[in-house]
């Protein structure tokens, strides 16, 4: 199922591996903030600290024997998440529980099911508890802010010429109807919503239908960019409209045609380049807080 992509640790693994790679390459200059102890002042079962944050000699066991690693990956893996939660709380990134549920719900949807059997399906499918899966999305969604924090903060040096030529080479990503003619379906929960997308012709009580035509200019660039690559026909994903309540709009007709203009398509441009490159961009960051960071080895 679709939403099995979600339990991959996307940032845990890939910088784990790109420290492994890198250390192999670039050993001498890791040397310079990492440190033994001196004898005599070993704390029982610590076995590293990074920036005063302990890893324990249990904790390394337990990885290597988890992930199938050798215990120096294992080392590796346990150093990536201890920086990693150090910058999400630098960065005082904060997912709270109305961001877990409004996921929960999406990722629901997106599979075709109302949240109680979704959380089924993954009980019965992962042998995850709702609270364990709970903690596991949060970590992940925790995981996706600070990535794209790191790349909003260090990826905006594309230059005006990179940008102009990546518009000129793929103007067809810029066309936008002018307007669009869709059904607004709201109500108070998303699964009356979820109902509501499988019997689209049937009344229900609890959720309001309205005919609107929207101009896409009167938009927010993110939501014009939902409208104009849902299909005829078709619903959109359910949106957080705030105040308890939600929204989705079934796509009727789309109406005339016009182009972006250069100055307006900048910040999705900018976002694509970024995509391009975020691998680099990522692996260059966390390898300078690394070599920034005090990296002391208790024992070994």
């Amino acid at each position: 199922m679709r939403f099995l992509l979600f339990f991959a640790l996307v940032f845990s693994l890939l910088f784990a591996q790109e420290e492994a790679s890198t250390k192999e390459k670039k050993e001498p200059s890791t040397e310079k903030k990492s440190q033994i102890a001196p004898k005599g002042t070993l704390i029982a079962g610590i076995a590293i600290t990074v920036n005063g944050d302990p890893i324990t000699l249990y904790q390394i066991k337990q990885t290597a024997k988890e992930q199938k690693l050798t215990e120096e990956k294992a080392i590796d893996f346990l150093v990536a998440q201890k920086i990693k939660e150090q910058e999400i709380k630098r960065l005082k990134i904060n997912i709270d529980e109305e961001k877990i549920d409004n996921e929960i719900q999406n990722m629901a949807y997106r599979n075709g099911m109302d949240t109680k059997t979704f959380l089924s399906a993954i009980k019965k499918e992962q042998h995850m508890s709702e609270r364990e899966f709970k903690k596991h999305l949060k970590e992940q969604m925790e995981t996706q802010e600070l990535m794209r924090s790191v790349l909003m903060s260090n990826g905006n040096s594309a230059g005006e010429e990179e940008m102009r030529d990546y518009y000129n080479k793929h103007r067809g990503e810029f066309n936008m109807p002018k307007e669009v003619l869709v059904v607004r379906y709201s109500a108070k929960s998303s699964e009356l919503l979820e109902e509501a997308i499988k019997h689209p012709d049937t009344a229900m009580r609890g959720v309001e239908r309205v005919q609107e035509k929207m101009s896409l200019a009167s938009l927010a660039p993110q939501i014009g960019q939902v409208f104009a690559t849902t299909k005829i026909n078709e619903f959109t994903t359910i949106l957080n409209a705030g105040n308890n309540t939600f929204v989705t709009f079934l796509i009727k007709e789309k109406i005339g045609e016009e182009q972006i203009t250069f100055q307006q398509a900048k910040n999705f441009i900018t976002q694509k380049l970024i995509e391009k490159r975020q691998d680099k961009i990522l692996e260059d960051h966390f390898e300078k807080i690394k070599q920034k960071a005090s990296i002391i080895t208790l024992r070994k």
